[in-house]
């Protein structure tokens, strides 16, 4: 008798116990497991303050942010913006951006609707080598595509949550950011030096925080972020997002790979993949004459097979490429031959054609010409 009334006490203080500690919420209570047979669901169990991980912000505001652009109000990131520092980089990236619409993404729009869009009508692919991560021209001449295919040496990395980042690398990625962009800005394409200074400072590595910069300063909605990595090494991500313009799920595929012979030979996964999404329009801008070369035959002659049309300066494919039989090529702007840096690349051939063909003249540069009087711009359309 006595020995049930003393386990009926104790039961009774280690229930008052209990109680008292759930209630503090130090303990967590039983997880009810269902019955067996049962369809019940099993709720997941609450996480303490240190098993909380850091709260996720949208690819969206995260791009906006790396833009210098106002986040959405709910977002963890929108804390971040009302430092000094930010809101003097969003500046300065508003300035910058605004000059380049004015003096070059408008006149290419206006050109590239008269001129490339019939040409570029059958196919929806935009493929875009030596590309870095230069999504903003890719945009600017082909709205109308639904896929994007960049592929160039640059890595790719995953993004980390900024808010785990700290305030003074944080800043230091911002103003990377602003300096690597700074000849692609107000020249229109992408030094490899800076590139390779920004990787090597930049707390955020690869080419997805600059392809955010462009995502997000174009009115794209970032809707997903995945990795696309392809058969034997070949790293890759894959972005889906919205273009508010049209309202059209759009994808954009980039892939870190090496288009010499010697890369291709030894891993030609990047070809496959591009040859087995049909007819592409392809894109080549500052391509440091390397398709001039014996170095990199099977890149040069993969664009001439799958490509329905080609939109390049005089850095890409050398004219003496383009069969008279399989081609149809236009010329506009002018063309003075390369710059200093690449004088052993002229080509006389090209500069037969510009002398009897009587190019409409450009308002905008493109490739290495920043001066658009000099400017040198061709499209080749598949017969």
């Amino acid at each position: 008798m006595k020995r049930r009334i003393f386990i009926k006490r104790l039961a009774l203080v280690a229930g008052m116990a209990l109680t008292c500690l759930q209630a503090q919420g130090q303990v967590q209570r039983p997880i009810p497991y269902p019955r067996p047979g049962s369809t019940q669901e099993i709720p997941a169990p609450r996480q303490t303050f240190q098993q909380q991980a850091v709260e996720r912000s949208s690819p969206t505001d995260i791009a906006r942010y790396l833009a210098g652009m106002p986040v959405s109000p709910q977002s963890p990131l929108n804390r971040l913006t009302v430092d000094p520092r930010w809101i003097a980089y969003s500046n300065a990236m508003n300035v910058a951006f605004s000059k380049l619409e004015q003096r070059q993404l408008r006149s290419m729009r206006t050109w590239r609707a008269a001129f490339l869009a019939p040409a570029t009508q059958f196919s929806r692919v935009c493929l875009y080598f030596f590309s870095g991560a230069d999504f903003l021209y890719a945009d600017t001449f082909y709205p109308d595509c639904s896929t994007y295919i960049l592929v160039s040496l640059e890595p790719v990395e995953p993004i980390p949550e900024l808010q785990s980042v700290s305030p003074a690398l944080l800043q230091n990625t911002l103003q990377t950011i602003e300096a690597s962009l700074n000849t692609l800005v107000n020249f229109g394409y992408f030094q490899t030096r800076e590139l390779r200074d920004y990787s090597q400072r930049s707390q955020l590595k690869g080419v997805l925080p600059l392809m955010f910069v462009f995502l997000a300063r174009s009115g794209k909605e970032i809707l997903g972020v995945d990795n696309a990595s392809l058969s034997g090494g070949t790293r890759g991500a894959k972005v889906s997002f919205l273009d508010p313009t049209t309202g059209a799920q759009k994808v954009l595929y980039y892939f870190s790979a090496d288009l010499s012979d010697a890369g291709l030979k030894s891993n030609s996964a990047v070809l496959r993949f591009s040859s087995s999404l049909g007819p592409t329009n392809s894109f080549l801008k500052a391509s440091s004459y390397l398709l001039h070369g014996n170095g990199f035959d099977l890149a040069r002659n993969h664009l001439l097979r799958v490509s329905a049309s080609i939109l390049q300066d005089d850095s890409g494919i050398p004219v003496r490429y383009f069969a008279p039989g399989n081609w149809t090529l236009r010329f506009f702007g002018s063309y003075v031959g390369p710059i200093d840096l690449f004088k052993n690349f002229y080509q006389p051939d090209l500069r037969q054609y510009y002398a009897v063909s009587l190019p409409k003249p450009l308002t905008f540069s493109f490739g290495y010409q920043w001066d658009w009087h000099v400017t040198p711009l061709i499209v080749a359309i598949r017969k």
